[in-house]
């Protein structure tokens, strides 16, 4: 019988009410929740009510890491976690990170050594590469030939078309001062990784490319096993109040090509994903499901020489798939590299910036300087 992890859960909106803790309590044979921590102190109490049993609630993250009910902590807060993560680390906990992991290759680079030298395990939330159709997928990718290119495409709507029919709480009482304090820390980490760009340039490394944009970087990663040299960057803003439409183009030492593309589209009718191969015997097609909707998993069809194989997709989505990872980890001591797959995202993602930024007459120092 498998052994259950007591848990802390820092942060407690959207993605936390959508998906973590409904399928925590899908798993209580392998979880349960001890502690929550939210910077809405009603929140908070709103959780607590629903989950089972006694839950300590506190507006500190460093309370629920500290508990000593605590073994592991999923840390679900928006913006970038290196510094609630390191501090879990150090509390002796396990942690479950939501993505971006950090800002800086630096910052990965420490919290994995922290991980490792303390034992822990560290897991960043890049659900895709925990697709059932994963196996399928790459499977897939040895029977199309040699590789051609690789494309990836975000159709992204307004949150309000993502999120549709999905009922979530929240409360007008936050600490201002807390959320000040993450932003400057996430400030200073955005001049450590792009040196002292305008501030337009942090919020698009921030809000759209390393909180968003991440999930085609990491999942080509986690299929190819590396990323590629980045050849070309383009950036478009239909509007001054909307995110900007994202490009780019990048090749492999095989000369096979790829090309990322993120759209913000905000009244496209749904939230649409898709990744492609095409080799020289066939193609690969995967359509991965809104995140923001419960139970829905990723599709594929392979289309090679002699065959077309359709997988609807299997029967735990990849965020419940994600979780039972963790418990693995934690059970096992088989601890991911995350963090070190976050190094490269990290890296990568401020190259592309970098780029993006030096179209427009401006070049970025700190560490993606220190790589031009």
């Amino acid at each position: 019988m498998s052994r259950r992890i007591s848990l802390g859960v820092i942060g407690l909106g959207s993605i936390a009410q959508i998906q973590h803790l409904p399928n925590l309590a899908r798993l209580d044979d392998l979880f349960s929740v001890k502690a929550v921590a939210d910077i809405s102190p009603r929140l908070n109490e709103a959780i607590a009510d629903r989950l089972p049993g006694e839950v300590f609630t506190s507006t500190d993250w460093r309370a629920v890491c500290s508990h000593p009910d605590v073994e592991a902590v999923l840390l679900l807060t928006s913006g970038a976690h290196e510094q609630v993560t390191g501090g879990t680390l150090r509390a002796g906990k396990h942690v479950f990170s939501e993505k971006p992991l950090c800002l800086t290759v630096e910052g990965a680079e420490r919290l994995h050594t922290l991980a490792s030298r303390r034992g822990l395990a560290l897991q960043v939330g890049y659900m895709k590469l925990h697709e059932e159709v994963l196996a399928e997928l790459r499977d897939g990718l040895e029977k199309i030939g040699d590789l051609r290119l690789f494309r990836h495409t975000v159709y992204h709507p307004d949150d309000s078309v993502c999120l549709g029919p999905v009922e979530t709480i929240r409360f007008d009482d936050i600490d201002h001062g807390i959320i000040s304090e993450a932003a400057a820390f996430e400030q200073k980490r955005t001049v450590e990784a792009l040196g002292d760009l305008p501030a337009d340039w942090g919020r698009l490394y921030r809000e759209v490319v390393a909180a968003s944009f991440v999930h085609c970087v990491s999942f080509l990663r986690g299929v190819v096993g590396s990323l590629p040299r980045l050849t070309s960057a383009d950036m478009w803003r239909p509007s001054s109040s909307e995110p900007p439409c994202i490009l780019a183009r990048g090749v492999y030492p095989d000369h096979s090509r790829v090309e990322m593309t993120w759209l913000w589209l905000p009244s496209y009718p749904a939230y649409r994903e898709s990744f492609e191969a095409h080799g020289t015997q066939g193609s690969v097609q995967l359509r991965f499901p809104n995140p923001y909707l419960r139970n829905r998993t990723a599709s594929l069809q392979v289309n090679s020489a002699d065959t077309v194989a359709r997988h609807p997709g299997g029967k735990q989505s990849a965020f419940v798939r994600e979780l039972r990872h963790f418990h693995r980890a934690i059970t096992t001591g088989e601890h991911p590299d995350d963090a070190l797959g976050a190094r490269e995202d990290t890296a990568w993602m401020q190259d592309l910036v970098a780029a993006l930024a030096l179209k427009h007459g401006l070049r970025a120092a700190g560490e993606a300087g220190r790589r031009r």
